[in-house]
């Protein structure tokens, strides 16, 4: 089971990037209809009906190179769906990790709704960003699956446990804004930088929320892209303030690194991709370390653990600790061999 959960991580990191690409190519409506390509199986089956819209719309999103691209994200992901719905039969019957399996299930069930919508509601920037976010979803879930068990656990403080949620959901609100300037096309709506075609604030940041079909005036998409800045803003003060809580717990310092590693290559990545005019190799990287963020704040959450020692000290602050069990004074560190494998050991970081 291990390693078909293995296998599913691996698939779901090929299929995020290749959704992006596709989005990014502007290949999303390359079929147009749902699961199929007008009708058919593969765009080599529908190329006299691919080749009459060419005719009808030279100028449209219709084109045999785009057509494989969206029908290979759709194969991927159906394979990855099958994974998944493999993995969820062998959960209930082995009776281990089901909660997780039927989180997935459900998320799967979602993201090929969302997929249908997507194309069928011909790209509406609200569906789509639902399907980005629903994906990046699946991903640590999967992540969580296939590794959750295996990373050794460490003692924290509840309040430092609490700011690992804090950076995960922060994490993940930023990639729910840059989906949303992805879908409006609003990567370049801002010329410059720090400024913002030489303007230091939008006239309203209330405009990046607009919810109506076609084009949108300018100030909505400068408003959607200094509000992703902003967020960015978010997301690295949180990130300096988990590692200076951090820091001093043995064990965790690598794993702090890499994830500030990351977190300061992703402003420097959104950066370029605003000077350079975003290119098309710079903003699948954009995307990819956006899931590499989200993997390793999954991961350093993970580890965290708020031992049951230390737990009646919120008891003790609200005046009414239990006698049978006493408050310990406790530092945070690496928890023991014993505690892993025995009857005190660390519970995963999922119940399964």
């Amino acid at each position: 089971m291990k390693k078909l959960a293995w296998l599913a991580l691996l698939l779901a990191c090929v299929v995020l990037p290749l959704g992006a690409y596709v989005r990014l190519s502007d290949a999303g409506l390359g079929c147009p209809d749902w699961p199929g390509c007008y009708g058919r199986l593969s765009p080599a089956h529908a190329a006299a009906a691919i080749e009459q819209a060419m005719q009808l719309q030279p100028d449209g999103p219709v084109s045999p190179d785009k057509a494989w691209k969206e029908m290979l994200h759709r194969y991927l992901a159906g394979s990855l769906g099958l994974l998944i719905l493999w993995q969820a039969l062998q959960a209930w019957c082995s009776g281990r990790q089901r909660r997780i399996a039927g989180l997935l299930l459900l998320f799967l069930a979602l993201q090929a709704v969302l997929g249908m919508l997507t194309v069928t509601m011909r790209l509406q920037p609200l569906v789509v960003t639902a399907h980005l976010l629903l994906g990046m979803s699946l991903l640590a879930l999967l992540l969580w699956q296939a590794a959750g068990s295996r990373w050794p656990g460490v003692r924290v403080r509840a309040g430092q446990r609490r700011l690992a949620w804090l950076l995960l959901l922060s994490v993940a609100g930023q990639i729910a804004l840059g989906g949303w300037v992805s879908s409006h096309q609003a990567a370049l709506a801002c010329q410059g930088f720090p400024s913002c075609n030489g303007s230091w604030w939008p006239s309203s940041l209330a405009d990046a929320f607009v919810l109506q079909s076609g084009a949108l005036p300018m100030a909505s998409l400068v408003a959607m892209h200094w509000l992703h800045r902003l967020g960015a803003l978010v997301v690295m003060l949180v990130l300096g303030l988990l590692y200076w809580r951090l820091w001093s717990i043995p064990g965790l310092r690598r794993q702090l690194l890499l994830l500030l590693a990351v977190g300061l290559l992703q402003p420097m990545l959104g950066v370029a991709n605003v000077l350079w005019l975003h290119p098309l190799p710079l903003a699948l990287a954009h995307h990819a370390g956006a899931m590499l963020l989200l993997a390793s704040s999954c991961m350093l959450l993970c580890r965290l653990q708020v031992p049951a020692a230390y737990r009646p000290l919120r008891q003790h602050w609200l005046g009414w600790q239990s006698r049978s069990s006493p408050v310990q004074p406790w530092r945070g560190g690496m928890l023991s061999r014993r505690q892993e494998n025995g009857r005190e050991g660390s519970r995963p970081c999922l119940p399964v």
